[in-house]
């Protein structure tokens, strides 16, 4: 049996959904039709993560992301009134040289917890990395590192391994259970425990749409469902300290 998605509640807790603020949806339309999504298959809640880069500052970040999040909420206080109040504020944060010196740093952390969604760079991970992801933590964040089933080809066995044993989290995206090249690696990384957190990383209804219902039933099929859950549970205390 697939997942019954009427009866499990799942959060999605990294996409790209406010209008204008990157390179997800454009607009409120696009916004409202990839809201309207996720609510279709099952979302109960969600945490908007744009892009934060070093082009600029955190404070003209966080004003952007605060007039494109008051467009997404207007709409639904006209057209979905019961999800008032269920759309978080995060941000998936660059790595760069820097970051962990900004004194804004834990602004970007999701609502009001001390989660942050971490991207980390897409070249060989130097040991200055891996000492800021130390530094966050010494801070009382807990990243939460984006997609890392994209990284091994550019971070190196050991560096991930090192990664892991750090006190951080791991988010899949669930395009990768759907992919031929990347499927098996996503549900051997879900088998061994090493996935904590799922995101649709949806950034349109095109090619990066909402796609949380069509990986937790690859996860079913391949009869990770258990694990499917532990990890929708995750998913759910982290919106929940966050909204």
């Amino acid at each position: 049996m697939l997942f019954r998605r009427e009866t499990k509640n799942y959060y999605d807790l990294h996409l790209h959904i406010l209008p204008g603020m990157d390179d997800g949806a454009r607009d409120l339309k696009m916004s409202a039709g990839m809201l309207q999504e996720e609510i279709r298959q099952g979302c109960k809640g969600l945490v908007a993560t744009p892009h934060y880069y070093p082009t600029e500052s955190i404070a003209s970040f966080l004003e952007r992301r605060q007039r494109a999040y008051e467009k997404l909420e207007g709409y639904v206080v006209e057209n979905i009134p019961e999800w008032e109040g269920r759309i978080g504020l995060g941000a998936e944060a660059a790595w760069h040289n820097g970051l962990v010196y900004d004194p804004d740093l834990e602004k970007l952390c999701m609502g009001h917890s001390r989660y942050l969604l971490l991207e980390m760079p897409f070249e060989r991970w130097s040991a200055s990395v891996l000492r800021d992801v130390r530094t966050i933590i010494s801070y009382g964040i807990r990243p939460i590192i984006a997609h890392l089933e994209r990284f091994p080809e550019f971070a190196g066995e050991d560096a991930i391994e090192e990664l892991l044993e750090l006190d951080v989290l791991i988010q899949m995206n669930t395009g990768a259970l759907l992919h031929r090249n990347t499927h098996r690696r996503a549900l051997t990384m879900v088998k061994n425990g090493i996935t904590q957190v799922l995101g649709t990383d949806s950034h349109n209804l095109e090619d990066r749409r909402p796609n949380m219902k069509d990986g937790l039933d690859a996860l079913q099929k391949a009869h990770l469902g258990r694990a499917a859950d532990e990890i929708l549970d995750n998913n759910a205390n982290i919106y929940h300290a966050a909204v």
